[in-house]
Parts: structure tokens; sequence; C-alpha cells
């Protein structure tokens, strides 16, 4: 009884949040393109049953060219043929809105909705349902769905395939994009992969033969892409930055424009918080995490100091913990400080969506739909803001720092960087007026930008995969991280890793796989804990695998902890 009531108050809970999403766009015919598209994968599919084999498609469109009209059309043909269909998103937010279209384009059709920040009891009920029942249905979730026991399954989608929470790389690890090609083996069905910025590797699949493409080349409508401007900040001194903010005066006055003119505009900055650091003018030192040596950054509306690898806070203010000082300066820019900068110029309250801002249930949905109601006119928030979004009325989108991630410690930087700033620029011009995008960087002359300004994915994609090549980065090895680590504290795990260390590397030379490190990792101090990593490149997985386990089997210590990663998505 307290199970179904706790269920019956989620169900409430989830449809309030349904209630509260933007209207979703009017239906429209498939053009030629999306009817094309459409017409190959249902022939895939039916040869693919017919051959007792899987098949796959990527589904490579721009942003707004109507991708999702196609998998419900998709979806509708498979249950017109008594076939159930697994569509998946890679976030909960994402999730919610495939769902509520779904169910305005098929609203006779079962329909399930499965994700992980659902409560044990509504998961379990929704997998004892799937598992009795017997007719076709449509299951819509995150990438947890998979596992369910969808009957007569035939066909499972990944939107955004390019997105990195399609992999869990903690507890049980997985790629959804390997676990979805198995079923679809299991079930000689059809495995469709969505995106306007496909994962290189994905695309090179792709050109190499391995998986046929279908192209949606121009947005819905015939609406053309946004210009993209680039604004240099580098000129912008320090003083006048932590004076007047992060927004160059170029980005304010577009800001201004757009709303005098009753329009509605989109900043992203993939930064939340107040400010990422915190300065003791007293003792010159940043406040950090005393278990990760990371800088804590600081929430106002938290009043708390918060590390955003192991949760650790403490209240703000309060005395340093290095000399007792109380005077502060709040260094750098998060999301919360630019959305309260902003409300200055908007003369106004401005929306902010992240993940503090969306703690509580259904708070998400309602960030959405006031903005979608023109309750405020800028809407501030991290990647959350980059992919799915559809407001007619926004035509000017910034991104307020495009160097972000564009630097870091992993082969990824560069094509995760294209990826996001293209997502993002799509989120302007998709109603009747054109749209506007401005990206701030103090770089640019880098090589990512020009393909940006264009939405060129195909120069981006022979420019990085030069680059992969020449430094033996995937597609062309595989790729595989051993992740080590042992207490602070805990001077014999020094000593263990460095008879591992000698071990490994007569090992490696004997399998023929490259061994790099035990080297500190970037982030050298999680949790309490040190943290080395080993990359290991090879030609085959069975050698990785193969040093993995040799690595097992000669831990001299119980203080070591090894993790594998096959194909690590997070090198930090």
């Amino acid at each position: 009884h307290v199970a179904l009531t706790r269920q019956d108050a989620e169900d409430e809970v989830e449809a309030v949040e349904q209630s509260l999403l933007p209207p979703p766009p009017a239906p429209f015919t498939l053009n030629d393109d999306q009817a094309a598209a459409l017409s190959d994968m249902t022939a895939a599919l039916e040869a693919a049953q017919r051959e007792k084999r899987a098949a796959s498609r990527l589904l490579y469109g721009v942003t707004g060219s109507g991708k999702t009209a196609v998998y419900l059309d998709l979806a509708r043909a498979c249950l017109a043929a008594g076939k159930s269909v697994l569509l998946l998103a890679p976030e909960v937010a994402l999730a919610y809105k495939l769902r509520r279209d779904a169910s305005c384009a098929l609203p006779d059709v079962p329909l399930f909705f499965h994700h992980g920040y659902q409560s044990p009891a509504r998961r379990e009920a929704t997998y004892r349902q799937l598992a009795a029942r017997q007719e076709p249905c449509l299951v819509v979730g995150t990438r947890s769905a998979l596992f369910l026991p969808v009957p007569h399954l035939a066909c499972v989608v990944l939107d955004e395939e390019h997105d990195a929470s399609f992999k869990q790389d903690e507890s049980l690890a997985y790629q959804a994009k390997e676990v979805a090609w198995f079923r679809m083996a299991q079930a000689h069905g059809l495995l469709v992969l969505g995106s306007a910025t496909p994962d290189l590797k994905t695309f090179h699949a792709a050109e190499s033969g391995l998986l046929p493409v279908l192209r949606l080349p121009r947005r819905v409508g015939g609406r053309d892409l946004p210009p993209v401007e680039l604004v240099d900040i580098s000129l912008l001194s320090p003083a006048a930055t932590a004076e007047g903010g992060l927004l160059a005066p170029q980005s304010e006055q577009a800001l201004q424009a757009a709303i005098s003119r009753g329009e509605q505009a989109v900043v992203l900055l993939n930064r939340r918080g107040y400010a990422p650091l915190m300065y003791c003018l007293d003792c010159g030192r940043t406040l950090r995490c005393p278990h990760c040596e990371i800088g804590l950054t600081y929430h106002k509306g938290l009043e708390k100091l918060v590390c955003h690898y192991c949760g650790y806070s403490r209240p703000f203010p309060s005395p340093c913990p290095e000399c007792g000082g109380m005077n502060f300066l709040p260094m750098g820019e998060g999301t919360e400080r630019l959305a309260e900068r902003l409300s200055v110029l908007a003369g106004g309250p401005v929306l902010r969506l992240d993940r503090d801002s969306t703690r509580r249930p259904g708070r998400m949905e309602e960030i959405l739909a006031a903005f979608s109601r023109q309750e405020a006119p800028i809407l501030v928030g991290t990647q959350m803001l980059s992919k799915g979004h559809h407001f007619p009325l926004v035509t000017l989108a910034v991104i307020a720092d495009g160097d972000l991630g564009l630097n870091l410690p992993d082969y990824r930087a560069a094509e995760r960087t294209f990826q996001l700033l293209v997502q993002s620029a799509g989120r302007a011009g998709r109603g009747e007026k054109p749209g506007r995008v401005l990206i701030q960087t103090r770089d640019v002359s880098h090589y990512c930008w020009q393909y940006v300004r264009n939405a060129d994915y195909e120069g981006f994609y022979q420019a990085e995969l030069a680059r992969r090549k020449l430094r033996r980065y995937p597609p062309f090895v595989r790729l595989a991280l051993i992740r080590i680590s042992y207490g602070i504290t805990e001077q014999a795990g020094a000593a263990a890793l460095g008879e591992l260390a000698q071990a490994l590397r007569g090992k490696a030379s004997e399998l023929g796989v490259q061994l790099l490190g035990p080297a500190p990792a970037p982030l050298s101090l999680l949790r309490g804990r040190k943290r080395f990593t080993c990359l290991i490149r090879g030609q085959d997985w069975q050698a990785i695998r193969s040093l993995y386990f040799f690595a097992l089997s000669q831990k001299a210590s119980k203080h070591l902890r090894l993790f594998l990663d096959l194909d690590p998505i997070n090198m930090l």
C-alpha cells in the first residue's frame, strides 16, 4: 500500500511536470529529406527482420531539421507492424520533452517512461508491467531504459548520440550505444543514432561504409542557420571584467537590442555557481576542498562554498582555514553571478537553468514554461540549454566563454567544444525571425572557430581526424585507461604503485600494446585519494583486457584500487 501511495504521488508530480513543458511544435508533413530517411529506415528494419540480423543507421541532420518528427513517424510504423520502440535521450530534461512530443504525436499508443531519477518503486513497477506485457508499446527514457524487458522490441533510437551521458563510467560501466547494438542483434532490429554533430568515431564508421548515413541538410521550413560572430574578449582588462562581468560591450548591446525588439535570448556559460574561486585577501590563497585540492565554488543562494567533485561544503562567510581571515574576493563568474548581472541589464528578472536551480522536482519544467510564456527576456544556463529546446522567440544566443573546455587535457576537447557550441547556436532563429549567435573567446585564431562559424561539421571532422591520426588516437587505435588510486596518507600505496608500474611495462611490451604512465591524473586528488592513470593504446581490446587482468594479479597492496575504463569519455 505504501509503495502504491508513493507511485501515485510520483505519477501526479510527473503529470504536473509534463503539463509545465512548453507546447510542442505544430504537426507538419515530412519534407522530402525526412520522408526519404523514414523510407530507408523502415526498409532496413524489414530487411533485418527478414534476414535475421541487426541493422543500423546514422540520422545526420542540422539543428532544427526535424529529426524528432522522423523518430516519431518511425515509431508509428513499427507499432503498426506489431513491434515496440525504445526512444532514448541523454538527459532527463530531453527525455521529458521527447515523451511530451511522443504523447502528442501518438496519443493512442501505450507509452512508458523511465529514467534514473525516478524512485526505485516506480522503476520496479515499470519493469514488472513491461515484463508481463504481451502487446507492443513505446518506451521513452534515458540510458538505463535499455535494460527494460520491452516486449517485441525491434527499434532503438539514441537521440543526440554524441552526448557523453550515454556512457556510464562509474559502478557498472557501459556504453549505451554498444548495449543498444547488442539488443538489436538479439532482436534482429534497427538501431538509429541521431545527431547534428555526431561522435567523430560514429561518423568515421559512416564514412568507412560500416554505418549507412541519412542526411537532413536543411532546417524545417527552409529557415537558414543563424550567422555566428566571434567576440574577442582577450583585450578586456581583468579590472573591467571583475567590475563589469564576463560579457563584452558588443554582447551586452546585442542583448539590449533583442530585448528592445520584444525578442528573447539565451546565454550559455558552462560553469555553475556564483564564482568558481574564492580568494583570501589576507593570505593570498584560494579556498580549496580538503579532500580533492579543487577550488571551492561559491554559491550565493546557498551561502556555501561547494566542491563540485565530492560534494564537500562549508558555510560562507566563515574564517579562512589557512589564516583565519575574513576578507575574500570572488574570482571568475558562474551562471548564478551572470544571471544576477544580466537582471540589471534586462531591467527585470532573468531565468537560470542549471543543476542548482533545478534540484527540486518539477523546477526545470517550471523554468522552461516561464521562458516559453515570455516571463523573462533572457535565459542563462549551462550545457542543459544547448540541446533539444525549441523557443521560437529566441533570436540571439550568446556563448559567454567559448574557451571553456577547449584546452582541457583530453583528446576530445576540441570535438566536445565544437559540438556544444554548434548545438547551442542552434537554439537561435528557430521561429519566423532570423537568429544571431555571438561566441566570446580569448583566442580567435583557434582552428575550431572557422568550422563553428559555418556549422561545418564535415570540415571539422576532416581536420580533427587528421590530428588524431597523427597523434594515434581513436578511431585509429583502441584506447583505454587503467585508473589507480590509494589513500592520501597510505605510504604503502606509493611503494606498491612503483612495483606495479615496473611489472606493467614488461607485460605491455609482451602483449604489443603501448603503455604510458602511471602518471598523476589531471585531478590528482579526489575524495581523499591520490589518483594515477595508465594510458593504453592497442589494436585490439583483448590485449588491453589482458594487461588489466595482469595488473590485478600483480597488485601487491590492498591499498591500491584499480579500474579499467575502455574507450574513456572522461580523461580527467
